[in-house]
């Protein structure tokens, strides 16, 4: 039964992780160049109906991603190698600990810099819709933050999937 409690953990772990990292990936590389490409009058609509979406799906993966991370502690066979004074010798143990690092670093930046710009964004979009100079100057910045943010979240999840394969192969 222990294993049974191991293997689900580790299930959802890895599925919300790889629902997390992909969907960024998605976002960036597919969902945003096609919004920029839009007429303006029907990118308003489409962002105003995806933003809080993705926002919403984006976050909660990630939160399940570190509970069921936090889980793994407990149930992985490796996990006491984590208490251990020289627990961090271990490179199963440098790669899950570089990897939660990491984790909460990108959550930090997803929770405390990409969702406020994003919700910046919607808020202003129907001023710089309206004609709205600075505003649309606005948009532009905003959204050339959340480009950057969102690099910086790629590049954050594909070295956490680097230190998980890592420490499987421990």
């Amino acid at each position: 039964m222990e294993d049974l409690g191991r293997i689900i953990v580790q299930w959802a772990h890895v599925l919300s992780g790889v629902l997390w990292i992909g969907g960024g990936f998605y976002t960036i590389l597919v969902q945003l160049p096609a919004l920029a490409a839009m007429p303006m009058p029907a990118r308003g609509p489409a962002l105003a109906a995806l933003g809080p979406r993705q926002v919403r799906y984006v976050m909660r993966v990630a939160e399940l991603t570190i509970a069921t991370g936090i889980l793994q502690i407990f149930v992985n066979p490796h996990a006491p190698s984590l208490t251990e004074l020289a627990g961090l010798s271990s490179r199963w143990a440098l790669a899950i600990v570089a990897g939660a690092v990491m984790a909460f670093v990108a959550y930090g930046i997803l929770r405390g810099a990409l969702k406020p710009a994003i919700e910046r964004l919607l808020a202003i979009a129907p001023t710089a819709a309206g004609g709205d100079a600075a505003a649309a100057a606005q948009v532009g910045v905003i959204r050339e933050r959340i480009r950057r943010l969102g690099y910086s979240q790629l590049a954050l999840g594909t070295l956490i999937v680097g230190a998980m394969v890592t420490a499987r192969f421990s």
